[in-house]
Formats: C-alpha cells, sequence, structure tokens
C-alpha cells in the first residue's frame, strides 16, 4: 500500500533530507500497523524517542473493553 502525505508547513523544517522522510515513513507505518491512528477511541497513541531524537517505539493507552455506565432512576 502506498499512502501519499502533502506537508503545507515546512517552517519548523528547513530542509528535509532523504533520511528524514525515510525516518517518516518508518514512524507512519508503524503507527498504521499499529493501530495506533484508527484503532485507539477515547486513548492515546504515544510515540517514543530516545535522547538521539531516534525513533524507539509507538506505546498504546486505551481500553479494550469498558462497562458502560448505567444512569440511575432517581
Amino acid at each position: 500500500m502506498k499512502i501519499e502525505l502533502e506537508i503545507k508547513n515546512l517552517e519548523n523544517i528547513p530542509e528535509l533530507t532523504a533520511q528524514d522522510i525515510e525516518k517518516f515513513s518508518e514512524i507512519f507505518g508503524v503507527l498504521i500497523s499499529s493501530g495506533g491512528l484508527t484503532g485507539v477511541s477515547g486513548g492515546q497513541t504515544l510515540i517514543h524517542f530516545d535522547a538521539n531524537a531516534n525513533f524507539m517505539g509507538v506505546q498504546l493507552n486505551y481500553w479494550p473493553w469498558r462497562r458502560k455506565k448505567v444512569a440511575s432512576n432517581k
């Protein structure tokens, strides 16, 4: 599958290198394959980097099942 990304504001990224694009591709690939962009409803997707700004992983924080609160009849 191929996904194209259009970045409209490069104010904070003066020059994108081929290495930058490769890093972005890896991060987005992991986000998509882990369900971090579409599989987390009412939760969090955290992207982790080490001290050298290397991508280290994705953490998903959500409840796959939760009992619904029942309104009390008062």
